[in-house]
């Protein structure tokens, strides 16, 4: 496998932006779960995995073991020799209140792979102590198209509406729908409903029935659900939906989904856990602590450099009215202030102390950076064409990714479809991942002369048939 091509790929990632959860894990050591769907234009398997880190491992930074809990991520991904073909790193941290909830931080990775087998080793390492933890994951991909994905897991899915695009931590954008990423699914009483989410997938229209029931350690079945009838186009479906659990007692089940389809029958299961009520109780209070933290305590805990990273990309978003212009002539603690006026200016819930709009923000920029950081040139994410884009509008609701082609180089779509649609023409003309912006429809961005003939009539007309817009009209340019 080509490293190059695999980093590339990563483009659809959300890694590096943690959910901060007080639901205890299921142990006292670092986990992940994977879950696999089918790209069939690729030929690849998406991987969507989950990495959970007990707060119990990591030791606050600072005196008085009231600082926050710092770790350093390593990912890996070797194929069946053992020969590493891509790697990654990146910082986090926790609020320390957390240590002793017995909850934990997730981070979420999204990945392609193509045909056999790969090993995922994640390396945690405690910023205070320097301890490591390491977790691992057998990768499988398809070889032949399957009929089904794995079954997603999730306490809570909601799909995406105008103004509310981006994901929040710990959340993923699949599809239309947002999902509460989960390495462990735990419902309590108060929150008894589970989401799943699968692919199904065929060469041609296909009817079937689906049912799912639920089974406890013994396998025994605790509710089922009737057959229903299903349509799979040739095209592929999503299936998504919820069942109610109210008054399941406190255990570890089993979902299992069964399909019967007109080659037979498929089956896929997943395990998750409901919580009792004392469980349950404690989980809030430590919730209802956490969301303390404010736009000031984010700030205070940060050094002069930390406060100088999290400015420079607000010169995405920032006003003349906020002056940054001013920023650099600051002493350390004048730095906090502003940005601490800054974010509260643009707070959705002032009410509240938690500021919705600086977590998602600085999300996107954690995620741009390790997703479209340009190494040989030593540009972080955030400042990449494609990481500006990302910071400013949030996933992509849909992606074109072409490898190379004849004399046309890699390139990519993004559409956005909330509010008037907007699309973003990226092309690697250097052939080491540095997308470069060609052209959009997005007034407030720029498009590149002549980007046609840097693109090629071929891939141009690709494009125009995949956002049903008119490049090229009797040859000559239509913009």
């Amino acid at each position: 496998m080509d490293v190059r091509v695999l980093a590339v790929i990563l483009l659809g990632g959300s890694l590096g932006s943690p959910a901060l959860s007080a639901v205890p894990g299921p142990g006292d050591s670092l986990a992940v779960h994977t879950v696999r769907f089918y790209r069939a234009g690729q030929g690849q398997t998406r991987i969507r995995a989950f990495v959970q880190l007990p707060y119990a491992l990591l030791v606050p930074a600072g005196t008085g073991g009231e600082g926050d809990l710092l770790y350093h991520v390593d990912v890996e991904i070797a194929d069946s020799e053992g020969t590493a073909l891509f790697t990654q790193d990146w910082d986090g941290h926790a609020p320390g209140v957390l240590r002793s909830s017995g909850g934990y931080v997730l981070e979420t990775l999204n990945f392609m792979i193509p045909p056999g087998v790969y090993d995922l080793r994640v390396t945690v390492r405690d910023s205070v102590t320097a301890r490591e933890y390491t977790t691992h994951a057998a990768l499988v991909g398809y070889t032949t198209p399957p009929a089904v994905s794995d079954l997603l897991l999730s306490p809570d899915m909601r799909q995406i509406s105008a103004g509310d695009t981006v994901p929040r931590p710990g959340e993923l954008l699949i599809g239309s729908t947002m999902v509460t990423a989960a390495a462990e699914v735990l419902l309590t009483p108060l929150r008894a409903k589970l989401h799943y989410l699968f692919e199904a997938y065929s060469a041609e229209d296909q009817t079937g029935t689906m049912a799912l029931a639920v089974e406890d350690a013994t396998g025994h079945t605790m509710i089922r659900t009737p057959g229903a009838p299903i349509d799979i186009p040739a095209a592929g479906a999503v299936f998504k939906g919820d069942l109610d659990l109210t008054g399941l007692p406190e255990g570890v089940y089993d979902l299992r989904l069964q399909m019967e389809l007109g080659n037979g029958t498929v089956e896929r299961r997943r395990s998750f856990r409901m919580a009792g009520m004392r469980e349950t109780l404690a989980r809030d209070s430590i919730r209802r602590e956490a969301a303390r933290i404010t736009d000031e305590g984010y700030f205070a805990a940060m050094n002069e450099e930390q406060l100088d990273s999290a400015e420079a990309p607000l010169l995405y978003i920032a006003t003349n009215a906020d002056q940054p212009e001013l920023y650099d002539r600051l002493s350390v603690q004048a730095k906090r202030a502003y940005l601490t006026r800054f974010w509260k200016g643009r707070d959705p819930s002032p009410g509240s102390p938690k500021n919705e709009a600086r977590e998602e923000f600085y999300s996107g920029v954690q995620f741009a950076n390790y997703t479209f950081g340009e190494g040989r040139r030593g540009v972080p994410g955030w400042r990449t064409d494609r990481g500006r884009i990302y910071a400013k509008n949030g996933e992509p609701h849909d992606m074109r990714d072409r490898t190379r082609s004849g004399k046309a180089p890699p390139y990519q779509v993004w559409q956005y479809f909330s509010g008037k649609h907007r699309y973003y023409i990226f092309a690697d003309r250097t052939g080491f991942g540095a997308y470069a912006l060609l052209h959009t429809n997005d007034l407030t961005e720029y498009s590149t002369t002549g980007w046609i003939e840097l693109l090629t009539i071929d891939a141009v007309l690709d494009i125009q048939d995949y956002l049903g817009v008119s490049f090229i009209q009797g040859g000559a340019e239509s913009f």
